[in-house]
């Protein structure tokens, strides 16, 4: 695993370059956390991902807007194979 400190004004690039389709992404927020497969990566106008929710009750789609809740965002972590991610936001 690696645990990677970043700053928010980073965020959007290193997540295009460096998550992939179909990992498990986990996003915690304020006190929110939403894990979930990652559908797509859409940077047209906001950073919005897509994941299919994981969860006992709930297995639905939804898109997460990065920019909205940058400034609430405390980790991200993208598993894929066997290489994890951890990112910490500063």
């Amino acid at each position: 695993m690696s645990d990677i400190t970043i700053k928010e004004d980073e965020l959007n690039d290193f997540i295009i370059e460096n998550f992939r389709e179909d990992s498990l992404v986990e996003i915690s927020f304020n006190r929110v956390f939403i894990p979930g497969i990652l559908l797509n990566i859409n940077d047209e106008d906001n950073l919005i991902l897509t994941l299919r929710l994981q969860g006992e009750l709930l297995h639905q789609t939804v898109d997460v807007n990065i920019d909205e809740i940058k400034g609430e965002l405390v980790e991200i972590r993208c598993t894929h194979e066997d290489n994890e991610i951890n990112l910490v936001i500063i």
